[in-house]
């Protein structure tokens, strides 16, 4: 028997290696030419006209408006942000000197980005520093002038009040990213740790920058603060549980002075010990008292009537603890908008966050176990393997009536299918409004290839996404697609309902929106709704009661013309019965199939298939072969990529005479080595110059008029190269890549224009 299921499981196994090692034998990797990657001013990747008139802040503070989209004090109409993360260290050579800001900021316009998110701050500031709060004064200075042209190019700021959980500590070895402090949980369940994070936010942004002349706090360049980065409690205590090495005055899972608190909570709810001993029943422990001693629970995620008070108490502390850091930035003169948690997607973080001026998140489809060492690991899957789930969680967590962003996301490198998201992330986020998002990025730019003294500009590593040609191109079609708007806005709703309490106290909030409602979100914008349900539903909105007498799934808890319907077999039917689709629309979530209820956006999860078609912009994602959307086809694609092409002279695609068109596949370091053949863990990281996977496909673009066009491959700087064939075949243009066999070495873009 012992051989008989080693047969059965080895068989399979070798033949899975033998496709995976023959697939990637199939493999062809070429070694890009290009070391200058700054942009030519007036090429066709300069996206600086995106850019609005400068400097940041001229219309006043960021508010929320009336809609729950992001406006200006003395300019109330909605307004979009592509935001580039910016997270560096001493590893990527820190804030760069004034020269280098320059730079730096100009090819962030060029790229298209209106809005910058600076990320652990202090950890940077504070790096080789021996006192608390003694900033690095170089580093500082750096930072104000970073944000100083950042502001005089019209490009607004995120600020992080705190990200480290080192905070403003000194003497932190050897480096600010080793876990030595909890200082995120303090803020929430110590008096001292507020006191830390209010004098570090105090001295971070309170101080005055000597290039704008106003400290940045007060200056209205910073559109938004996220107060402490990452900050849900039960976040931060499952990964300090995992992660952290034990930390006195913290026991197996929490603070232990939080006991103190919760009795106190208790009390206020109970007020006496026979109360909660109705409540808790044979929970409550033998010489456990209102009074005296209560004990916090002994496991995360539990069921029990302790477990679910301990829930109901979290969302309250973390409510009140938001309230007491938004009055405290605002008492210093803070006037843009302000959030928290951003961060973990279950119902009670949610909760939280109802209580928010504004809803940011953040979610990934993969993540690397270290940042590229020997013996990182990375799931080399297809976000079509659980129907892009880490996009479905952001929508799903969106609220209505508030500004929503995604100031993280990433499918980031070394996914060879990270080219999936550089097409889905900006459609998903312009079809349902979103407010801004930001991959995740150390540094968003990277100005060449050449030789650097700083580790993290050697090489491509995760979330170096100017350094990665793959996703550094996806940040320009995420400005088409999302800033430009190409992908019309939806005016449709699905709203998600919920009773917070009945949410506790069921489960103490250990649910997230079921998976196939969740699917749902592929085809109308979705969000969630702590309010009345609406006795008169307009035609365009479905509510979805999850805490209803009736089952989520039976829309009959709801009003409206699809009561009745059974939204896990008859979803499709209830989006037309509540007039969000039509009957052409194409969705089969039976076949996790999608179709926008725009009808410009496709996710074929079966198929492996993204297709994104608009006037402007046309984008197909596949795994290879043929395939079309709208005005543009593709046959005999010999790999996986993404093919896009957009009209840069404002007229559709088909009567342009200016288009850009996109061919990303996957990228590696020179040198990179894996121990698997499905390119899982590394050996060695390898070096700059990248190499890029070569790809041959026939495109064909729609065109009302071809005469005269000419196609250039691009370097990525936007420079054209040597020209290359472009035939005319009946009402279109037809382009046969290869793009091993271009004279200047592989392109990711081509132009076609006229001469």
């Amino acid at each position: 028997m012992f051989r008989l299921l080693c047969s059965l499981v080895i068989v399979p196994l070798l033949i899975t290696l033998l496709i995976a090692r023959s697939a990637l034998a199939e493999d062809n990797w070429e070694t890009l030419t290009d070391h200058d990657l700054t942009v030519s001013s007036g090429s066709a990747l300069d996206f600086s006209a995106l850019v609005t008139t400068a400097p940041a802040g001229k219309h006043g503070p960021a508010i929320a408006l009336s809609d729950g989209h992001i406006g200006f004090e003395r300019r109330r109409t909605p307004e979009r942000f592509l935001c580039a993360s910016i997270a560096l260290s001493p590893l990527s050579g820190g804030f760069p000197d004034k020269a280098g800001s320059e730079q730096f900021v100009r090819q962030l316009k060029q790229t298209g980005y209106n809005l910058a998110r600076l990320h652990m701050v202090d950890a940077q500031l504070m790096s080789g520093r021996f006192k608390d709060f003694d900033f690095d004064p170089e580093q500082l200075d750096r930072l104000h002038f970073l944000l100083a042209e950042l502001k005089a190019a019209g490009i607004y700021w995120i600020v992080d009040g705190m990200a480290s959980d080192n905070g403003g500590w000194g003497d932190v070895r050897p480096h600010r990213w080793v876990k030595k402090y909890r200082a995120r949980m303090d803020v929430l369940t110590d008096s001292a740790g507020f006191a830390h994070w209010a004098t570090l936010v105090e001295r971070l942004w309170g101080a005055k920058n000597p290039y704008t002349g106003i400290a940045p706090i007060k200056d209205s360049a910073m559109l938004g603060m996220i107060l402490v980065n990452e900050g849900s409690f039960f976040y931060l205590a499952t990964t300090y549980s995992k992660r952290y090495p034990a930390l006195p005055g913290y026991g197996k899972l929490y603070p232990d002075q939080l006991a103190l608190q919760f009795r106190d909570w208790l009390q206020t709810r109970y007020g006496t010990d026979t109360a909660l001993k109705s409540a808790w029943g044979k929970e409550l422990k033998s010489g456990e008292s209102i009074g005296g001693r209560i004990d916090l629970p002994d496991a995360l995620r539990g069921s029990g009537r302790r477990d679910i008070d301990f829930d109901r108490f979290v969302v309250e502390l973390e409510q009140r603890s938001y309230r007491a850091m938004e009055k405290r930035v605002r008492d210093l003169g803070f006037k843009g908008l302000s959030t928290a948690f951003n961060n973990w997607s279950f119902l009670a973080a949610d909760i939280t966050r109802s209580s928010l001026q504004w809803v940011d998140l953040h979610s990934y489809h993969v993540l690397p176990s270290v940042m590229g060492d020997p013996g990182s690991k990375m799931a080399q899957s297809s976000l079509h393997q659980n129907t892009a789930q880490y996009i479905r969680e952001l929508s799903t967590g969106r609220q209505w009536d508030k500004p929503f962003t995604v100031t993280e996301y990433g499918q980031p490198f070394w996914n060879r299918w990270r080219h999936e998201s550089a097409a889905l992330i900006p459609a998903i986020a312009a079809h349902q409004s979103w407010d801004a998002i930001c991959q995740y990025a150390e540094a968003p730019i990277q100005v060449d290839y050449g030789p650097s003294h700083f580790v993290r500009r050697q090489a491509i590593y995760p979330f170096s996404v100017g350094a990665d040609p793959i996703t550094h191109a996806a940040e320009r079609l995420a400005a088409i697609l999302y800033l430009r708007g190409d992908v019309a806005s939806s005016r449709d709703r699905i709203y998600v309902h919920m009773d917070a309490e009945k949410v506790l106290a069921r489960s103490g909030g250990w649910e997230q929106v079921p998976d196939p409602l969740s699917k749902l979100s592929l085809i109308s914008p979705m969000g969630l709704d702590f309010g009345p349900i609406s006795e008169r539903p307009k035609p365009g909105e479905l509510w979805v009661n999850l805490t209803g007498g009736q089952p989520w799934w039976l829309v009959k808890s709801a009003n409206g013309p699809a009561a009745g319907r059974d939204l896990r077999s008859a979803a499709v039917a209830a989006l037309q019965d509540a007039k969000l689709i039509g009957s052409g629309n194409r969705s089969q979530p039976e076949n996790q199939l999608f179709q926008s209820d725009t009808g410009q956006l496709v996710v074929d999860s079966g198929a492996g298939l993204i297709q994104v078609t608009t006037d402007r912009t046309a984008a197909l994602v596949l795994k290879g072969g043929s395939a079309s959307a709208g005005t543009l086809s593709v046959s005999s694609a010999s790999a996986p990529a993404l093919f896009a092409v957009s009209s840069l002279d404002k007229k559709p695609i088909a009567q342009s005479r200016h288009l850009l068109l996109w061919v990303l596949t996957d990228a590696i370091n020179t040198g990179m080595t894996f121990t698997d053949a499905e390119r899982t863990t590394i050996k060695t990281l390898g070096k700059f110059p990248p190499q890029v996977q070569t790809i041959s496909a026939t495109l064909r673009v729609a065109a009302e008029n071809s005469a005269g066009l000419k196609a250039w491959p691009l370097s990525l700087g936007g420079v054209r190269r040597q020209a290359i064939p472009l035939t005319q075949v009946g009402g279109a243009i037809e382009l046969r890549l290869d793009t091993a066999a271009l004279p200047n070495g592989p392109a990711l873009f081509f132009e076609i224009a006229d001469e």
